[in-house]
């Protein structure tokens, strides 16, 4: 008989404990999670530092930031000394860039099917480069010989005036410079010996000009091969 007593006391007292549990579980529900927010980094490039910014400098090289017929006599492009990190629309409201070139008046597959410029493998591997562009901008510590102004100080230099063309007055102070220049984010085939790149020159106001070219590399030197689209205003 005691033990049978025992026994009832013994599931009673768990009953209760498990009661207990269950009511204070539900009356006092744990504090949700706190799960870090996460923050992700620009994309990375599908080609490296080394490749890009070599491009960059031999293109550099072959150009002139003097815009006379004697600047210019042994140059393949005009490059202003004053690079933006991004290709930047300073007169919008919002931060808006231009990272990778785009398709206007000719396509990869025209330049692979009819131009034989580019292997079918080209054109997917640039597609997939325009995709992931964004994480394209040039960097002060790879071009020593060039000033680039960050993207922060365009915007901080934009905020600082309501007038929608003030940009190029505020370089022309701080830089000392009557025009600026931007590249697209360089497209590469497969072997790295064509290259498709914009640049763009802007002079004040609506006053500006670009190019979007495809180069090969032949001899040392990227070479003018065909001349996709040009804007002139």
């Amino acid at each position: 008989m005691q033990a049978d007593t025992r026994r009832f006391f013994s599931a009673a007292l768990l009953l209760g404990a498990v009661f207990c549990a269950v009511y204070l579980r539900a009356a006092y529900p744990p504090p949700p999670e706190v799960k870090p927010e996460r923050r992700w980094g620009a994309p990375r490039l599908l080609v490296s530092d080394s490749v890009l910014y070599g491009f960059v400098r031999e293109l550099l090289a072959q150009s002139s930031s003097d815009m006379s017929p004697e600047g210019m006599a042994h140059a393949d492009f005009y490059i202003s000394r004053v690079l933006l990190e991004h290709n930047t629309y300073p007169v919008a409201r919002t931060r808006l860039f231009r990272y990778a070139v785009r398709e206007r008046d000719w396509t990869l597959g025209e330049l692979c099917s009819r131009d034989h410029l580019l292997a079918p493998a080209d054109t997917a591997f640039m597609r997939l480069q325009m995709k992931f562009s964004s994480g394209f901008g040039l960097e002060q510590r790879f071009l020593p010989n060039h000033v680039v102004v960050s993207a922060d100080k365009v915007w901080t230099m934009r905020e600082q005036s309501k007038r929608p063309f003030a940009l190029l007055d505020m370089l022309k102070a701080h830089y000392k410079t009557n025009d600026y220049s931007c590249l697209t984010s360089p497209l590469f085939s497969r072997d790295g010996k064509t290259v498709i790149v914009q640049i763009s020159t802007i002079c004040g106001g609506l006053c500006g000009s670009g190019e979007t070219w495809v180069l090969k590399r032949r001899q040392g030197k990227w070479r003018k091969v065909r001349l996709l689209n040009s804007w002139v205003s």
